[in-house]
């Protein structure tokens, strides 16, 4: 067996938010001007704090320092956005952020670009930004991304020398994640060693076919290296924890799994949630479908 850590790069909401709390400028802020407000467990952390990102870059060094791990994954690495939910069919589009003075001060200096006026409210330099300079805008939202994964790399590497860097990323089979995301997969996929989509179909309200199609638009882009991470069940209790699509039955589960299973084009597949596999016959349905490949 091989261990692999992971860290959550701009998200604090395994601490009960508690890096928000201590330095409440790290809220995302809309187009809208408004902060960013919790939605079901999350809410995000803007990524371009230089401070965060640092504290980020040094608990990977102390992962992999300090525990013989064989790889580490980057989750949460990306801008502010609820996916599951805020990506789902029909949805209207979610806002965009963020749009806080940090950040469109970094943003100014990286493109030569300005608002009209530092005054102006910050619905209306958003709103500026957007309509006429849209481009440039997800351009440096990916960079500010990339640049990120290429330090976390490093940081890793100097502290384990042999140990793999993976990414849970935002599935685009769509072409529409990247502008609100950050993260542009021809990009990001020579940084890593596996891009792993998160293709939570029952989420998304999709259907499990809908799996093959992303496994494809991933392997185009990332070959060998594509990690698709697949959902085994839902959250029985969305009152309890979070909404995770309606019930979903064994064989929900085992349709979802034809659609990797035998292929030869993929690293291999991680299985959210892990507790699932424990009940209705899941873990045997998985073993199965592996061991048919």
């Amino acid at each position: 067996m091989q261990f692999f850590a992971g860290i959550a790069c701009f998200s604090d909401h395994a601490s009960n938010f508690k890096t928000l709390a201590a330095r409440p400028e790290l809220r995302p802020v809309l187009e809208n001007g408004e902060p960013r407000s919790q939605m079901e467990w999350y809410v995000g952390i803007t990524p371009t704090d230089r401070r965060h990102q640092e504290s980020v870059l040094n608990k990977i060094r102390l992962i992999a320092a300090s525990n013989e791990i064989d790889g580490l994954f980057l989750d949460f690495v990306r801008w502010p956005l609820h996916w599951e939910l805020e990506l789902r069919p029909g949805q209207e589009p979610p806002m965009d952020s963020s749009f806080d003075e940090a950040t469109l001060e970094i943003f100014a200096e990286a493109t030569r670009l300005r608002p009209p006026s530092s005054r102006r409210a910050v619905a209306d330099r958003a709103a500026w930004i957007l309509g006429s300079h849209r481009t440039e805008w997800v351009n440096f939202k990916c960079q500010v991304i990339t640049s990120f994964v290429h330090e976390a790399r490093a940081a890793l590497l100097d502290a384990r020398r042999r140990s793999k860097l993976g990414a849970f990323l935002v599935p685009d089979g769509a072409l529409t994640s990247e502008s609100f995301t950050g993260q542009r997969w021809e990009d990001l996929v020579p940084l890593i060693d596996w891009a792993a989509p998160m293709l939570y179909h029952n989420i998304l309200l999709q259907p499990p076919a809908w799996i093959g199609q992303m496994v494809d638009h991933a392997v185009s882009m990332a070959g060998s290296k594509t990690l698709p991470v697949l959902q085994a069940d839902s959250n029985r209790d969305p009152a309890v924890a979070a909404d995770w699509g309606p019930p979903m039955d064994i064989d929900n589960w085992r349709a979802a799994l034809t659609e990797v299973a035998g292929r030869d084009d993929i690293a291999g597949l991680v299985v959210f949630p892990g507790p699932g596999l424990l009940e209705d016959g899941r873990g045997e349905a998985l073993r199965d479908a592996m061991s048919a490949t």
